[in-house]
């Protein structure tokens, strides 16, 4: 068995809606908020977000427990841009054979899981977690988690999407850090009324659960 590793496997909503410049720029978001989160955890993604089929796209988490945050943060960077969305699928299991510069042509237990859950997503959701059946009641309960989360996210503003994103640096920027970070500066009350209104705090207990939990002893085979 290789690396226990998360797959995040996604495609862009309503991609046909924009132009080549728009999905040019998306694109490059995504990539940009890849580069982000490298910055909290140096390796933590390994290369870029690979881009197939058009408005699919593909990027390898080395270690599983950051792998909702970074989720919920590629969502938020896009939905702040007001560019686009993006559905998104996190596969928990082994990677195999990795090619780092086109990872979507890797292979292994968690780029299948991911692949495949995000074929199978319904149009009432934007975002599951998969795991292997082996892992019998947490393969049914995360996703159902999984969908919750996106609840919360689908009334985001952009607004909203902007503080968020500050908010999910794993640093935990103060509302005060993240009020002094904003050009132009917003007070921390606004800060705080914002982060409540797009209930952050239920957010961020179920990403902070997440990463608590041991993936691999849990669900290695």
């Amino acid at each position: 068995m290789g690396d226990f590793v998360a797959v995040l496997t996604g495609d862009l909503i309503k991609s046909r809606r924009l132009s080549d410049l728009e999905l040019d720029k998306t694109r490059r978001a995504l990539c940009a908020a890849a580069a982000e989160v490298n910055e909290w955890q140096p390796g933590a993604v390994l290369g870029e977000p690979d881009f197939f089929r058009g408005d699919a796209w593909q990027m390898l988490v080395t270690v599983p427990k950051p792998a909702l945050r970074i989720a919920v943060y590629m969502r938020a960077f896009l939905l702040e841009s007001g560019l686009s969305d993006t559905r998104i699928v996190i596969g928990l299991g082994a990677a195999e054979k990795v090619y780092p510069k086109r990872i979507s042509l890797s292979t292994g237990q968690a780029f299948t899981l991911s692949g495949l859950g995000l074929d199978n997503l319904t149009r009432y959701t934007k975002m599951s977690i998969a795991l292997s059946a082996h892992c019998e009641d947490l393969a049914a309960w995360l996703p159902v988690v999984a969908q919750l989360c996106d609840v919360l996210i689908g009334h985001w503003t952009t607004r909203q999407a902007k503080i968020i994103r500050l908010a999910l640096a794993p640093s935990e920027p103060t509302h005060d850090e993240i009020a002094q970070s904003i050009n132009p500066k917003v007070s921390k009350q606004a800060v705080t009324k914002i982060l409540a209104g797009a209930d952050w705090h239920v957010l961020r207990s179920v990403i902070e659960q997440f990463e608590k939990t041991d993936w691999m002893k849990l669900c290695a085979p």
